[in-house]
């Protein structure tokens, strides 16, 4: 496990420190109850009448028919706000925990936080509240304790830094800079007075980290000197939709890897454009075909009940389909999301936008439940249609671990920096204790338990590739730490000083080139081979063309 720890080490003893300027910003949007970010709202929404449950006794048939009618209708209106209340208070704690303790470590020099990984190898650090690993808003008051020199391009991967903060991460990275130079006057403003009229800087996608880049420019290009401007502003680089950057990379697809930008092309590939346009298309044509059934007859099929609601779907959703909308079930589906998952995330954007043009989704959750059924149906069969090497291996994976699981046996494998990954997923046992005030149920969740088959299977792709990524993040951890660079990352976002941005693009892709160069899948069977002696697993999945040494050309492989 050395290079495990030294990796670990390398991030550990990374100095940090608060910048007090977003620290004083936040606090202001807290005290004053401005909502942004990760900073909500102080004030509740308003909680309807709790309904109450009619007995019926006292009316006729009819009239308690409507009266419990109305009280379906509006218990889900009840819980809906009542749970958003209490999410806020939720994120009202999570906010005061991080301003607190951001106070508390403001007049230390140097802060660092200690890492841990968890069964699969991936990093993180210990403390729950204050880390890089966190949200916008501590990422934003977090800076490196040690400043370097911009040099001659420093600013320039500042205004690019500053552009993908502000969501323009779709263009060449001379367009994300051109963009920056265009909205000078907007981040003068925020940088003078953010809480003045111009407040472009709290519209943006990362609007505390945004913050704190606009000061860093404006200080540079006012030093006179920006070449001599020294700067502890971490500058990140992150992955293309990473989990199928490693899919297409252990099956060498290469419509994947273009996908994803493995491949080298001088404007960035967009995954979630991609599978946008052709989610949109068959919703619009489902929209638009005339189906010629009666909605209204008894004896309609399974297969027309099926059609009906796909087509009354496709017209609820149709126009209001974006990148969001499908963005998090893509960056997942590579993860294992369930289709479950899939359709949760969906409804999120889809109420959301529903809401927006003034529609009352209460009493609409039907439909709307219905519609992001059937549009999680089609955005993962887009994937699935898209990205067939990916899938390719993730079915061999999960065949692999459903023979293993079948054995009794956890799945378990050694990560490429040699983690001995064993998954944890057992069935739980529960035990009901009854007192005279309530009922409480234990559940026990020793290694002795047997294991969760389904889980093992399920779970094990998406592990899998968690590992990979893990050991891509460490290996480059320790060649940046070799050259005496600063080097942090949160899983598929590497972070480094503005001037050693170049570098660090040149070592992460090197790293991944070298991981990926290794037989992994052929290491992977013959150690369950050489375990499992009476199972006769599957021959790996055909490998494509790519041609990874491709990899270090593609300039928006890490962006």
């Amino acid at each position: 496990l050395r290079t495990v720890m030294d990796g670990l080490n390398v991030l550990g003893k990374v100095p940090w420190a608060i910048n007090k300027k977003i620290l004083d910003v936040a606090q202001k949007c807290w005290d004053e109850g401005i909502s942004l970010g990760d900073i909500p709202s102080r004030t509740d929404f308003e909680l309807p009448p709790m309904p109450i449950r009619p007995d019926g006794e006292h009316v006729d048939y009819v009239s308690a028919d409507g009266e419990f009618r109305r009280y379906r209708e509006a218990l889900p209106k009840y819980r809906r706000v009542y749970q958003r209340n209490m999410d806020l208070r939720s994120l009202r704690c999570s906010a005061l925990l991080k301003l607190n303790q951001a106070h508390q470590f403001k007049d230390f020099e140097k802060i660092y936080f200690p890492y841990n990984v968890d069964f699969r190898g991936r990093a993180y650090p210990v403390p729950p509240h204050l880390s890089n690993i966190g949200s916008d808003l501590c990422r934003g008051v977090l800076t490196f304790a040690e400043s370097k020199p911009l040099g001659p391009k420093g600013l320039y991967w500042m205004k690019v830094h500053l552009a993908n903060l502000a969501g323009n991460d779709k263009i060449t990275f001379d367009q994300r800079a051109e963009f920056t130079e265009n909205n000078m006057d907007n981040i003068r403003a925020a940088v003078e007075d953010p809480f003045g009229e111009n407040r472009w800087w709290m519209s943006l996608d990362d609007p505390f980290q945004a913050l704190a880049t606009c000061h860093e420019i404006v200080n540079a290009i006012d030093s006179g000197d920006p070449e001599n401007y020294t700067s502890s502003l971490p500058v990140h680089m992150d992955g293309s939709c990473n989990g199928l950057q490693h899919y297409a990379a252990l099956g060498r697809d290469r419509v994947g890897g273009k996908a994803v930008n493995l491949c080298a092309y001088d404007v960035p590939q967009d995954v979630y454009s991609g599978v946008m346009r052709e989610v949109i298309k068959r919703v619009a044509e489902e929209a638009e075909r005339l189906l010629d059934i009666d909605p209204t007859r008894d004896d309609l099929t399974k297969a027309e009940r099926e059609a009906l609601a796909n087509n009354r779907a496709a017209k609820l959703t149709n126009g209001l389909i974006d990148r969001g909308v499908v963005k998090r079930t893509v960056m997942t589906s590579v993860y294992g999301v369930t289709y479950i998952g899939a359709k949760k995330q969906i409804q999120e954007k889809i109420e959301e936008k529903l809401e927006a043009k003034g529609y009352d989704i209460d009493e609409m959750d039907n439909e709307i439940y219905a519609a992001c059924g059937y549009l999680a149906r089609v955005t993962m069969d887009v994937m699935g249609d898209l990205f067939t090497g990916a899938r390719q291996t993730m079915n061999w994976l999960a065949t692999c671990a459903r023979l293993i699981s079948s054995q009794g046996t956890p799945v378990a494998w050694i990560s490429p920096i040699g983690v001995p990954a064993v998954q944890p997923y057992r069935q739980k046992q529960p035990y009901t204790v009854v007192t005279l005030l309530q009922t409480v149920v234990l559940i026990n969740n020793n290694a002795n338990l047997p294991i969760h088959k389904q889980r093992q299977v399920s779970a094990f792709p998406p592990n899998y590739v968690h590992s990979l990524d893990s050991s891509h993040m460490l290996l480059t951890g320790l060649e940046m730490d070799r050259r005496g660079l600063t080097f942090s990352a949160v899983h598929d976002s590497f972070w480094t000083h503005a001037c050693d941005v170049d570098e660090m693009n040149a070592v992460l892709r090197d790293c991944f080139v070298d991981l990926y160069s290794r037989p992994l899948l052929e290491d992977l069977q013959q150690t369950w081979e050489l375990q499992y002696p009476a199972i006769e697993f599957p021959e790996l999945p055909k490998r494509g063309q790519l041609d990874l040494n491709e990899v270090k050309r593609a300039p928006y492989f890490f962006q």
